[in-house]
């Protein structure tokens, strides 16, 4: 039977229609869990939360956020990073894309630490991907999270590009243990 995958779901109405077909399944972002279009647009427009598909409503990302923690079979993580350069995003007509790769783990693991759901969390991360994909799980391919505050860089350069990070200067409670 032939499965389908929406990538990236940003609305309430998709959620629901996952209950509804059984070969159905999505991913989510780690910005659309956090962000609603406010942050992008409200007041002044924040070129480093533009992305495709736009965040939308505050129910629209509650209603993933139940998906997400829920540990919910149909639901994986999707990316969708995009480390574009500075200068294409803070202009008009601004690229479209959130840099998130950077601190992807570590603000998962506070989500769901703040949600009560750690327990799901390598659910939507690994399990349930390798489920709907029918994939195997591969037990050298580990990674340990701590809870160990560290600063997000404001920026990440090379001598031709800056790159601003989601979440650019805040402080995160966990990273990654080495």
């Amino acid at each position: 039977r032939l499965k389908i995958v929406m990538e990236h779901i940003t609305t309430k109405t998709l959620c629901e229609l996952l209950k509804d077909y059984e070969n159905l399944y999505a991913t989510i972002t780690l910005h659309h869990l956090i962000i609603t279009l406010d942050d992008v647009i409200g007041g002044k427009m924040n070129p480093h939360l533009f992305c495709k598909p736009i965040a939308k409503r505050y129910e629209d990302k509650e209603a993933l956020c139940e998906l997400a923690f829920s540990g919910y079979e149909k639901v994986m993580f999707g990316s969708d990073s995009a480390p574009h350069p500075r200068d294409t995003k803070e202009c008009c007509g601004c690229a479209a894309g959130v840099f998130s790769a950077p601190v992807i783990l570590p603000v998962l693991a506070e989500l769901f630490k703040q949600n009560s759901s750690e327990e799901n969390l390598q659910k939507f991360l690994s399990d349930n991907t390798c489920k709907i994909y029918d994939l195997k799980f591969k037990e050298d391919k580990i990674l340990t999270l701590e809870e160990k505050e560290w600063q997000v860089p404001n920026v990440y350069e090379d001598k031709y590009n800056q790159v601003v990070p989601y979440m650019a200067g805040e402080i995160l409670k966990f990273q990654l243990k080495h």
